[in-house]
């Protein structure tokens, strides 16, 4: 059990920002990801706390990693639930077409792989090379741009955004972080659902012979990580005191031989209680 929480805590120091996935179909992230790091971190961000109201984030890093990374590709599925803090927030996939049957015949099909995980939060960023003087090019990416839209976006929810290289990218760049920051929100609501439901799980048996306060703790101090990378510090503040009460609360119910694990969760917890103040 000390070697587990060990490897927990060296996970959980090796993630200090909120990830984006960056799928890039096209090969276009060697071109763009300077632009993309240069407008970080995300400004404004309205994300939602552990009651359900908008709190507005300043300034929220971004880390922009892409899919095919082994820091994402090396994650085993049966360890995500526990580590679900450290999956991507947000998946920017990255396209550019301009031929109309090429997209409909390839590219299409492609981009419906992808995004087919309801659980994945994700949108297109279609990049424009045409220059301004090529007349065909422009008129070819616009038809392909709009055709992207209409398969991909929706009444509901707008999926797409362009970026052209060779023009005016202001309003691109505020529209990026709206739905990056969409993303991020969604993802962060559904992650905190999971691991309340999950605390309060073993909430409900902590009184019980069948109690494990390092499976408790690891679920605690993950939500409150969740919430202490998306500067939500207040709330993340409270899941580390709610912690410690539990602790203490459920101490003189514990049996002797789990008493040495706790007691590295304890340590553990004394001191990353100590630094997030």
């Amino acid at each position: 059990m000390a070697n587990y929480l060990a490897q927990f805590q060296t996970i959980k120091n090796s993630c200090d920002r909120i990830v984006a996935a960056v799928e890039d179909v096209s090969d276009l992230w060697p071109t763009v990801k300077e632009l993309f790091e240069q407008h970080q971190p995300l400004k404004r961000a309205v994300l939602t706390n552990k009651t359900r109201n908008p709190v507005l984030v300043e300034n929220l890093p971004v880390e922009f990693i892409l899919t095919t990374d082994a820091r994402l590709r090396s994650r085993f599925p049966h360890e995500q639930y526990l580590y679900w803090f450290r999956e991507p927030y947000a998946t920017i996939v990255l396209v550019t077409c301009e031929d109309l049957d090429e997209f409909k015949n390839i590219l299409k099909p492609r981009l419906k792989l992808i995004v087919q995980n309801d659980e994945k939060e994700w949108f297109i960023v279609f990049v424009s090379k045409a220059h301004p003087s090529n007349d065909q090019a422009t008129k070819n990416a616009k038809k392909v741009y709009a055709k992207l839209e209409v398969d991909f976006s929706s009444k509901k929810r707008e999926r797409c955004c362009k970026l052209d290289i060779h023009g005016p990218d202001a309003n691109f760049w505020e529209d990026l972080e709206l739905k990056i920051t969409e993303c991020i929100r969604n993802t962060l609501d559904r992650r905190v659902q999971f691991y309340e439901d999950e605390i309060r799980k073993l909430t409900e048996q902590r009184f019980m012979p069948i109690w494990n306060f390092c499976n408790f703790f690891i679920l605690k101090e993950s939500l409150a990580f969740i919430f202490e990378i998306a500067h939500l510090h207040e709330d993340a503040l409270r899941e580390y005191d709610e912690l410690e009460l539990c602790y203490l609360e459920t101490g003189s119910f514990l049996t002797p031989v789990s008493l040495s694990s706790i007691s590295v969760a304890v340590k553990i917890y004394g001191y990353f209680a100590f630094v997030n103040l």
